[in-house]
């Protein structure tokens, strides 16, 4: 849990490479694309609207080409950050702004500050209103699934699998 307290409250040492979207929502892609032509940065989606959709929002918003990548592999916010710590490595991202929901950033953000933090990145919210999809997550279900990230963190599992996995074979007897 180091990489949380070195982390937290700490002012940023770069300016953030890449803006990236928990996807799933237009209104989240809409504030990332303006972000984006706001502060000229990339675009990384995870997860969200069908690509085709996505792209064409992207482009109605003036993003498009190199600056604009999406990734479908995450089916949930744990996964927004695991399946891409790679490719944030591959592109040598330090800094990031994180793109969701304020009803959803509590949750994605102690996320994306546990999982990326222990690979030395800096995770900085960027919220966008929800208006009236909000739906307002409960203090438990932030703090099950930072549990989650930081079982991640040390074992490279996610529990959530790990119980799915027993589940179907069935537990001893």
């Amino acid at each position: 849990m180091w990489w949380l307290l070195r982390t937290s409250g700490q002012h940023p040492v770069q300016p953030p490479q890449l803006i990236l979207v928990a996807g799933g929502f237009e209104y989240r892609e809409r504030h990332a694309a303006r972000l984006a032509r706001e502060h000229d940065l990339p675009v990384l989606v995870s997860g969200g609207l069908s690509a085709d959709y996505g792209r064409a929002l992207f482009v109605e918003e003036g993003v498009q080409g190199p600056q604009l990548s999406r990734d479908d592999q995450a089916s949930d916010t744990l996964e927004n950050f695991t399946t891409l710590l790679a490719e944030l490595k591959q592109r040598q991202v330090r800094h990031l702004l994180l793109v969701t929901g304020v009803d959803h950033m509590p949750r994605a953000s102690l996320v994306g500050r546990i999982v990326a933090g222990s690979r030395g990145i800096q995770v900085t919210p960027a919220p966008v209103d929800c208006a009236e999809s909000c739906v307002w997550e409960s203090p438990l279900k932030v703090a099950a699934d930072g549990l989650r990230a930081v079982i991640w963190v040390v074992s490279g599992q996610d529990v959530k699998t790990l119980v799915l996995a027993r589940s179907l074979v069935g537990a001893p007897r």
